[in-house]
């Protein structure tokens, strides 16, 4: 029996080079902002720590003060690090977008080769059928053939 040869298989190939690419960049920007996540939980750390110490320096004003100014620029720095998030956010629904439709291509050309396969090895097997009976027949023939000569 033949093998089956998918025509578009180049164009299959390709179809799931482009999904394996939007795959990447959507996991690169998960990254991305799995890092900003650890980065803003680091800065609420630092933030309640320089409030104990702001707490425990007591009557010490220049303490104090460097706490509070510390508390704010954590506050300023996760607010930031907030924003990038949301950016990378919209981003990431672009990246998806694009990741679930090179998924959708990917998968129609698979239904078709499968499709293009299913039917060629039925009439593959329809061939040999058909092929297995002409030799019976013939067989047959002959058989007969040889029986009247007798």
């Amino acid at each position: 029996m033949r093998r089956f040869h998918f025509k578009l298989q180049k164009l299959l190939e390709l179809k799931e080079y482009r999904e394996r690419e939007w795959e990447q960049k959507l996991g690169e920007l998960t990254g991305r902002m799995e890092a900003i996540r650890q980065r803003i939980a680091e800065c609420g750390r630092k933030r309640r720590q320089a409030f104990v110490s702001g707490a425990a320096a007591g009557n010490d004003f220049v303490a104090r003060v460097a706490a509070e100014n510390y508390i704010r620029r954590m506050e300023h720095t996760s607010s930031q690090l907030h924003q990038d998030l949301g950016r990378l956010g919209k981003e990431r629904e672009k990246i998806q977008a694009g990741y679930i439709e090179a998924s959708r291509e990917r998968k129609v050309f698979e239904k078709l080769k499968e499709k293009k396969a299913a039917e060629f090895y039925r009439e593959e097997r329809k061939n040999e059928i058909l092929k297995q009976d002409d030799l019976n027949s013939s067989a047959a023939a002959r058989r007969i053939e040889a029986g009247g000569k007798e």
